[in-house]
């Protein structure tokens, strides 16, 4: 977008959140008018009058979820500009978002500069996610590859280990060796960089390889 000024949408549930980022975004050169709205249904309303530069949108709302609001917008205005203001971290969340048609994501943990450089790169046509979006986006790619390197032998090895068998158990329980088993489970230590057994499991259950009530 050049030469005009932008009308925003700003979609949150916070009061205060709301009216703060107003008076942050009301002040930017860019920004002709913001309009708030603080549920699904009042900001369908406001959509349903005018399409708008750039809508601003938080994940969680009291009468709908921002996933819902998004394909709503994109429906009735499929070149719409979405940014995702939200305080969310948690992975589903976050791997859900990097599948929607969304534009930029700003955590609310960000600086108040880094929504603005937001805004003003999504408004340029460009994308923008925030430093600790990138950073956990970029430990999720590093532990799916990590995953990717385990063999199947070393996995089954793995989820034996994780239900408490011995090297002999695990052996017998897979028809190998236990010599087998043992260079199974120093490959695993050092992929996964662990120091011991229950130094491995806890490292392979964070990192998403195995359940938490794997039994």
């Amino acid at each position: 977008m050049t030469g005009t000024k932008a009308n925003i949408l700003l979609v949150d549930d916070h009061s205060l959140i709301l009216q703060g980022i107003r008076h942050v975004i009301s002040q930017m050169s860019e920004i002709d008018k913001v309009y708030t709205a603080s549920s699904g249904a009042e900001a369908l309303s406001l959509i349903n009058r005018q399409p708008f530069n750039l809508y601003v949108l938080d994940v969680e709302l009291p009468d709908t979820n921002g996933f819902d609001l998004i394909e709503k917008i994109q429906q009735k205005y499929p070149d719409a500009r979405i940014l995702i203001n939200t305080m969310h971290e948690e992975i589903w969340i976050l791997k859900k978002l990097t599948k929607s048609p969304i534009h930029g994501a700003i955590l609310k943990s960000a600086d108040i500069h880094e929504l603005t450089l937001a805004i003003q790169t999504i408004l340029k046509g460009g994308n923008y996610l925030c430093k600790r979006f990138k950073s956990i986006l970029n430990r999720l790619q590093a532990e799916e590859q990590l995953k990717e390197q385990l063999t199947l032998r070393e996995m089954e090895v793995l989820q034996a280990i994780a239900k408490g068998y011995n090297t002999r158990e695990i052996a017998d329980l897979l028809h190998v060796s236990g010599n087998t088993i043992e260079s199974h489970r120093k490959s695993l230590m050092s992929k996964l960089e662990a120091k011991n057994a229950v130094d491995l499991v806890l490292k392979a259950i964070h990192l998403g390889i195995i359940p938490l009530d794997c039994k």
